[in-house]
């Protein structure tokens, strides 16, 4: 079998990796809790998934501050999405991960 012929089988059946990596999270406020995503929907997205996962814990770490915006627990269900807005399994534990979850 020519090489070429051995690629396009593989394509078939090989499990692609996701791309367009954004960190999904909401922000509770006084009146309704919002979703919102880094980079935001107009901006390019992440190219690494390890990038975005990288800003999902420094988010979830923000939520440990003092910040009047972030802090006290305001960010919660932090994860990483694909560009199709499928949740990505955390590369560390090859698991679907949440960071600072709280059921809405």
């Amino acid at each position: 079998m020519k090489i070429a012929k051995v690629l396009k089988v593989i394509d078939q059946g090989w499990v692609q990796k996701p791309e367009g990596f954004r960190v999904h999270f909401q922000k509770k406020t006084d009146l309704e809790i919002i979703t919102d995503f880094v980079p935001g929907t107009d901006d390019a997205p992440f190219d690494s998934d390890v990038t975005a996962w990288r800003t999902a814990w420094k988010l979830y770490q923000s939520t440990q501050s003092e910040h009047p915006d972030f802090g006290q627990g305001k960010l919660i269900n932090i994860y990483v999405v694909d560009a199709a807005g499928n949740p990505v399994k955390y590369y560390a534990t090859n698991r679907h991960e949440v960071f600072n979850p709280n059921k809405v």
